[in-house]
């Protein structure tokens, strides 16, 4: 059972408790973290958060882009469709990581939602570092600043749930 039992501000508990009710309805084989990524914040924004749901905390926020033709600022536009450089929403599961010549350390993840992002794997939608991208937007995946991807990456990768707000 996840119990909600320290958190800083309401936003902090409202995105707990949207962990909470993501985790209950997927049923990820890992619970301990939930990554929440808040598209409805400004791409020069924190707006990924690692949330310790057995502390009921946010114990990580950052920055994370978003695909250049979901919009400038905000995200706005969401597809399914390889090739789009759009970004996806609805909830994924983290999977394996690997090496990319381009991106460094980086972690596949999975669409849960069929028709929504169920292509993520196939489109190669993924967390990797923003070390090497020349702007602020990617094609779709979800980039971090290189000092915290390693670390948010082993803490969630095969098996954390990745839940994006869009509304």
């Amino acid at each position: 059972m996840i119990t909600l039992t320290s958190f800083n501000s309401d936003e902090d508990l409202f995105y707990l408790n949207y962990a909470k009710t993501k985790v209950e309805e997927y049923n990820p084989s890992k619970t301990k973290y939930v990554i929440v990524v808040d598209y409805t914040k400004s791409i020069l924004s924190e707006r990924l958060y690692l949330l310790d749901m057995s502390k009921g905390k946010v114990v990580m926020s950052t920055r994370v882009s978003h695909a250049f033709n979901s919009g400038i600022l905000y995200a706005s536009e969401y597809s399914n469709v390889s090739g789009s450089n759009t970004s996806s929403k609805g909830v994924f599961l983290t999977s394996n990581t690997y090496i990319s010549q381009k991106w460094g350390y980086a972690m596949n993840v999975i669409g849960l939602d069929k028709g929504i992002n169920d292509r993520a794997l196939p489109r190669r939608i993924v967390f990797h570092s923003d070390k090497n991208m020349k702007a602020l937007w990617s094609y779709g995946c979800f980039a971090t600043p290189e000092d915290i991807n390693k670390k948010l990456i082993n803490l969630t990768k095969n098996g954390t749930l990745v839940c994006v707000i869009t509304d």
